[in-house]
């Protein structure tokens, strides 16, 4: 074992942690490191050559002036006590460590993070970035967000910066890692958990969400995503004239097609979407579609659904203002957060069977909710954009349940 790397890293690390570093210590405050079995293990007093090991190394370090040595009383070249770290000799520790200076690491990533910023277009990444930026020139330390290993930390930047880069396209998950981050699987091994948190927080999206649905809302796909629907859709798609009306058990979209078709016709007095996918199948089988559009979101929606919904809802207003729109979901905390997303892109949105009515119909089928759950559904009746579900939530916290949409029957 290279004991004297060991004894300089661990010292360094402690230089690094200390006020000397970001340059408020007292002058006469110590870098040390004890022999002890917490601080340094290694120093195993019954082994005599690992010991001795040990000693020879910190006398090297000495002699060079790196170091000064505290022996036990009474036990002087017998049992180290501590070494502590000569801060005049820093650079030559750093390379008889093989260690970068912490102060050049930060100055790198800063470096980085102005050099992205400058071509940023993406609102939630350009304020990450400049939070980052902030941190590092007032503590002279890396932000929690951002990872402490030097080569994930600009694999992590470099995830965020093909983000902005690709802008609204969306691409499969390893695509994008192998054309931004190197390698087919370098987001999912790497850097994938981090991102998704930092996109929760600075997007932001609801913390219920799981990590693939995360990536969708910034346009990395898991797999190829298709958008279902039932209605009496027309569309012009590349010069040609479509019509979706003879579809009455569903039909789909792709990405491709959400993104150059054009609305050209649709007759409806409603609109519907739905969260849930047995729901969705339910539904179209027992509604007449002549006169209705109904979409299955899965939940929150992703990019290429919310560009879908954008085309209907700028046609429908313009052509037939008098069209009503519904969002169907579940009676819960995700079903409430899901009808408001929905109700940023089409304001006059209401909620379909999400009332105290259907609540008390179908009771028997609710699941019960713990007091951690109460807590967070009682919150809401303090929040105004929830208003529209305040007697619903009153009933739920009445009697004591949630529940899936699939429990009732249409």
């Amino acid at each position: 074992m290279d004991y004297q790397r060991l004894i300089l890293t661990r010292l360094l690390e402690k230089y690094e942690d200390s006020r000397h570093f970001y340059g408020d210590a007292r002058v006469d405050r110590k870098v040390a490191l004890k022999f002890n079995r917490k601080q340094f293990p290694w120093y195993d007093l019954e082994n005599v050559e690992s010991k001795e090991a040990v000693h020879f190394a910190v006398k090297n370090l000495m002699e060079r002036s790196i170091i000064k040595l505290k022996w036990m009383r009474f036990e002087k070249g017998n049992i180290l006590e501590e070494v502590s770290l000569n801060l005049e000799q820093l650079e030559m520790a750093y390379q008889l460590a093989g260690r970068k200076p912490k102060e050049d690491s930060l100055l790198e990533v800063l470096s980085r993070l102005k050099e992205i910023n400058k071509s940023v277009q993406t609102p939630w990444i350009e304020k990450f970035f400049k939070d980052c930026i902030e941190h590092l020139e007032n503590t002279k330390s890396l932000p929690k967000h951002l990872p402490r290993e030097e080569e994930l930390c600009h694999l992590f930047l470099s995830a965020l910066e093909g983000i902005d880069q690709k802008g609204s396209d969306e691409m499969l998950e390893r695509v994008f890692s192998r054309k931004y981050l190197g390698g087919s699987k370098e987001l999912e091994r790497k850097v994938r958990s981090r991102l998704v948190s930092v996109i929760k927080e600075f997007f932001p999206l609801d913390n219920d969400l799981e990590g693939e649905e995360v990536l969708e809302h910034v346009g990395i796909l898991k797999t190829s995503e298709d958008l279902l629907f039932r209605g009496p859709l027309g569309i012009d798609l590349l010069q040609e004239k479509l019509s979706y009306a003879p579809f009455v058990f569903g039909a789909s979209m792709n990405t491709e097609t959400i993104k150059k078709f054009e609305v050209r016709e649709l007759a409806v007095k409603k609109v519907i979407t739905i969260e849930n996918k047995a729901s969705y199948l339910s539904y179209i089988k027992n509604h007449d579609g002549e006169m209705e559009l109904a979409v299955y979101l899965a939940g929150f929606y992703s990019p290429v659904k919310k560009m879908f919904l954008e085309k209907i809802w700028d046609f429908v207003r313009v052509n037939s203002p008098e069209t009503e729109f519904f969002h169907w979901g579940d009676i819960d905390l995700g079903g409430f957060k899901i009808f408001l997303q929905v109700q940023k892109l089409i304001p006059q949105v209401q909620p379909f069977l999400m009332d105290v009515d259907t609540l008390r119909k179908y009771t028997i089928y609710g699941d019960q909710i713990n007091n951690n759950y109460r807590e967070k559904l009682a919150a809401l009746l303090g929040k105004p954009e929830y208003y529209i579900f305040y007697p619903a939530i009153k009933e739920m916290l009445r009697l004591g349940i949630k529940l899936e949409q699939e429990a009732i029957e249409i």
